[in-house]
């Protein structure tokens, strides 16, 4: 799974349209996982093994993610919480984003 959405990286005219989830790690201890969406600026690219843009990432606990337990996360449950969870700018970037 991936996100289709163009944004502009960080003021500096690079556009990603691609994003996807690059990797996550759970801090059971804090009852938090960090993950994050790189971008890339199409799919193309991302398949060709070029370098990802900048990422965006996410630090949220497990009522966040909408989860009884952060033994239960899925790769799904980070993407439908990177559409309706601000990131860690505080933005919530993906509420429009397509299914790729």
């Amino acid at each position: 799974m991936a996100f289709i959405k163009p944004i502009e990286i960080a003021n500096t005219g690079l556009v990603a349209t691609y994003w996807r989830l690059a990797g996550s790690q759970t801090d059971f201890t804090a009852g938090i996982v960090e993950f994050r969406l790189c971008g890339y600026p199409d799919q193309e690219a991302r398949q060709a093994g070029k370098a990802p843009l900048p990422s965006i990432p996410y630090r949220l606990g497990a009522e966040e993610l909408g989860l009884a337990s952060l033994h239960a996360v899925t790769s799904a449950a980070l993407y439908a919480a990177a559409r309706s969870q601000p990131a860690a700018d505080g933005t919530v970037w993906f509420a429009d984003a397509a299914d790729c």
